[in-house]
């Protein structure tokens, strides 16, 4: 594993200031309350597309989104962004979310970069 360099830092700071603006950690948040669901179905039956919570979840998978798709393209050092994101905890909160919304949607490669980076952190 190669060493992070001022880059890495540089970009990993441009993320935590989009997290900021965006107000990933309010979607953070939420996902670790008593009303998240875990499960599609009965997630979107209580909050469908266009509710404040179905926003959260598709923001938070989004920014892993983003982040992962850098990290597969070797774009994102692995060590910073390891030593940095806890991907693996957050994917088991949300994998059966994505799974369902995949399934729904016909949609295989939806969120596939954030699935694949936490399976590569978790192992």
């Amino acid at each position: 594993m190669n060493k992070p360099t001022y880059d890495d830092a540089d970009l990993m700071l441009k993320f935590v200031q989009w997290g900021a603006t965006s107000g990933i950690d309010e979607a953070i948040n939420w996902l670790w309350s008593d009303d998240f669901i875990d499960g599609y179905s009965k997630f979107v039956e209580k909050y469908p597309p266009g509710t404040k919570e179905y926003g959260y979840v598709t923001k938070v998978c989004g920014w892993y989104e983003t982040i992962g798709t850098l990290y597969k393209n070797a774009l994102f050092n692995e060590r910073l962004l390891f030593d940095w994101l806890a991907v693996g905890f957050r994917w088991k909160r949300l994998e059966n979310f994505v799974l369902g919304f995949r399934e729904k949607m016909d949609e295989q490669n939806m969120y596939v970069n954030f699935e694949t980076m936490a399976k590569v952190q978790i192992s």
